[in-house]
């Protein structure tokens, strides 16, 4: 009776308690007191604690966020202060280009801002005015931003001293002005200044400072539109928060922040993938006009930095900027004369709506993110965010504006997050985006739909297929992987196998081009069209498919394909020069303290070498490096060297691995990763990737590794 009155009493402390809250967020603490103190079961609160944080901060803008322990340990390097803001967060190095185009017209490409941007800076414009240049052609295209002090480091250099350059502001934050300090190095001479949908952050702050003096031509596309200020707030768990508090504002007071309200935060970052092809700025920047401080003219805020002379994807702006830079005239016109933005909305005028909603094979994937999106068919790197949703008690629904450039699209569903245990049916999910109710039903072997014509025409026919395809495969590899448990496959039932496994596929590929033939009017059977090799559909449908397919399409999916070709031969060709027996080929990269190095420099006359190919992200390559400080230490002095050549793109990740690895011999890399030159030179399909020379500079072997290495390396040095 006691106890019955004691754990009456509690609970009536508790509800007063609950009930007194006053602000709003004391919700979260009670709860919270609520589940420690009250719950049925035993609550392990850190794991809820962890997910609310991160819904909170999503609450608010795109760069806001909450960061694990282990995330904020990843991003210590990376400075968030209001006096070293523009940084993204990826690893960033200073990469400066500079030339003369003409007699007297210099460029100058700036591909981040960071501390010694300013410096290398200074050394390009004397070199260049050695030369003779008299304008100068600066680009910031791509430019990710980097740090705040440079880029305002590099507008001083353009802008009388005393000029006002940035001002932050917000709502907790007091407002502050940046102003030129000195003599710039080139206050004078004509300036034209490249930008593009890439140009970002500190770089939008450079270009907004310089247009909104007159002092330079804009010329390109318009910029990505980040203008937030964060500062990291860290916990005492090591976990922490970034939080946006105030806003960057160009010399005239307009903002370069474009809108991010009511938006998904993929649908954001990926907004620059839907602009207009006119370069227009979003309807919301009309609202309010401001004007250059030296010629009155008209400029517009609230959308990135718009271009005085917008340039088509499909043109060079480096010659439309040599064009206005011949031109005095024009030059002069163009500084004198509003912004050639037109407008548009920020998000595309759709008067048709499709609702997509789903069902999972089961509720483990509740909380997750699914997002619906529109891929390029030929280039894939090209896609368009639509929307995205939680997946709650198995079921999601997605109600979208569909946009008349997507209409009648071939559409898919993707898990924001991969997991290893997701089911392979959850993983190619499409859908086609037209008006009205779609059904989207997934199980253990792919997916159904129901609802509108056009999906339950593409289910019945083509998923279906799909779906009989998966199990005569599944039944077939069983039939034989049992046998092999037992004994190998005879070759009579390796070429049946490969026989019944190509008949499956042309029973599906009948039907597949069957139903392209069919609607081949729409979008999303042109689309479809290019999932499959040309060759891969009978000769008949391929004939007519060709025929009556979106032209264009086909002409680039031809150049893709014959791009995909050079590249094989290419791949093919160095596979075989860089045989046994072969001399090594040339590297040109740099050293870790950013020297320009060759591998001819590095390799010692009369030396076995060893060229190991290597990456930060590679753990076997990792795994690798103390058993190479072995051989090194044991044969080096006997004429054994060895150099390491980074496949890496980051050089902080590079330069962070070899200061933690300490490897005692030279390195290089030319931060181009599998897109550079190296792999392709040496036909290197993975890492990690060793090649001996012998000391001739031949190469004796190709990816020997452990004890057959060091055999090979004492045959060479005649041990």
């Amino acid at each position: 009776m006691a106890r019955h009155t004691l754990l009456t009493l509690m609970l009536a402390f508790c509800c007063a308690s609950m009930s007194a809250q006053k602000l709003p967020e004391e919700k979260i603490s009670m709860t919270f007191y609520a589940l420690r103190n009250m719950y049925v079961d035993s609550v392990y609160v850190s794991p809820l604690v962890e997910q609310q944080m991160k819904i909170l901060m999503q609450c608010l803008d795109p760069h806001s966020e909450y960061l694990t322990p282990e995330q904020a340990r990843a991003n210590e390097e990376v400075l968030l202060s209001p006096t070293a803001q523009g940084h993204t967060g990826a690893a960033l190095t200073t990469t400066l280009d500079a030339r003369m185009l003409d007699k007297t017209i210099g460029y100058i490409s700036v591909g981040v801002f960071m501390q010694d941007t300013p410096d290398l800076f200074a050394n390009a414009i004397d070199s260049l005015r050695r030369q003779g240049m008299k304008r100068l052609i600066l680009d910031i295209r791509n430019n990710p931003g980097g740090f705040f002090d440079a880029a305002l480091a590099m507008a001083d250099e353009f802008l009388a001293e005393g000029s006002l350059m940035v001002t932050t502001e917000g709502k907790h934050q007091p407002r502050q002005e940046v102003k030129a300090l000195r003599k710039g190095l080139f206050e004078q001479g004509q300036l034209v200044v490249l930008i593009n949908a890439q140009t970002m952050s500190a770089a939008e702050i450079f270009a907004g400072a310089l247009q909104d003096w007159d002092r330079a031509v804009l010329v390109g596309s318009r910029t990505f539109g980040k203008g937030l200020i964060q500062e990291t707030l860290p916990f005492s768990d090591g976990s922490a928060i970034r939080l946006s508090v105030a806003r960057y504002c160009t010399p005239s007071g307009r903002s370069i922040q474009k809108p991010y309200a009511n938006r998904p935060r993929e649908s954001y970052w990926n907004e620059v993938d839907n602009r207009p092809a006119n370069g227009a700025l979003p309807a919301e920047s009309k609202l309010k006009p401001y004007e250059t401080l030296r010629t009155h003219r008209t400029i517009y805020g609230g959308g990135g930095i718009a271009p005085d002379v917008f340039v088509p994807a499909d043109s060079d702006p480096v010659q439309k900027a040599l064009d206005i830079l011949r031109n005095d005239r024009l030059y002069k016109q163009l500084l004198t004369t509003s912004t050639t933005a037109t407008w548009t909305s920020f998000t595309p005028a759709a008067t048709k709506r499709a609702e997509i909603t789903g069902r999972m094979p089961d509720r483990s994937y509740d909380g997750r993110t699914i997002i619906l999106e529109h891929r390029h068919p030929i280039n894939f790197n090209l896609v368009t965010t639509i929307d995205s949703t939680v997946i709650s008690n198995g079921h999601f629904t997605l109600n979208t504006a569909i946009a008349d450039t997507l209409s009648g699209s071939l559409c898919q569903l993707r898990l924001a997050d991969v997991q290893g245990t997701d089911a392979p049916s959850t993983i190619d999910l499409r859908v086609i985006l037209t008006e009205g109710q779609t059904q989207v039903t997934i199980d253990s072997i792919g997916q159904q739909l129901n609802g509108t014509a056009a999906n339950e025409a593409f289910s019945q026919q083509v998923l279906q297929a799909e779906r009989q395809r998966r199990q005569a495969l599944f039944a077939l590899n069983g039939h034989y992987n049992q046998l092999q448990r037992t004994r190998s496959l005879t070759a009579a039932e390796e070429a049946e196998r490969q026989h019944s496994q190509d008949s499956i596929s042309q029973a599906f590929m009948t039907v597949y081009g069957r139903f392209i033939r069919e609607h081949i009017d729409q979008p999303y059977a042109n689309e479809l069209l290019f999932c499959y090799p040309l060759n891969r559909y009978t000769a008949a449908d391929s004939t007519f498919l060709t025929t009556h397919c979106n032209q264009q399409l086909l002409a680039q999916h031809q150049e893709r394909e014959a791009d995909r070709q050079r590249r094989i031969q290419r791949f093919q060709e160095s596979v075989k020069a860089t045989g046994i027996g072969a001399h090594y080929r040339e590297i040109t990269a740099q050293t870790p303290d950013g020297q320009p190095v060759k591998l001819s420099e590095l390799i010692q006359p009369g030396h076995v070498t060893l060229l190991d190919f290597w990456a930060s992200w590679c753990v076997p390559c990792q795994q690798e490096i103390p058993f190479l400080k072995e051989l090194y230490k044991k044969y080096h002095d006997k004429g054994f060297d060895i150099i390491s050549i980074s496949l890496d793109k980051s050089k902080s990740a590079w330069l962070k691995a070899v200061d933690k690895q300490q490897m005692p011999w030279p390195q290089m890399a030319d931060l181009k990763a599998w897109d550079g030159p190296i792999t392709q030179d040496y036909g290197i399909q993975a890492i990690p990737f060793v090649l001996l020379l012998d000391s001739q500079g031949n190469i004796a072997l190709k990816n020997l590794h452990d004890h057959l290495l060091e055999a090979a390396i004492k045959k060479q040095l005649n041990l």
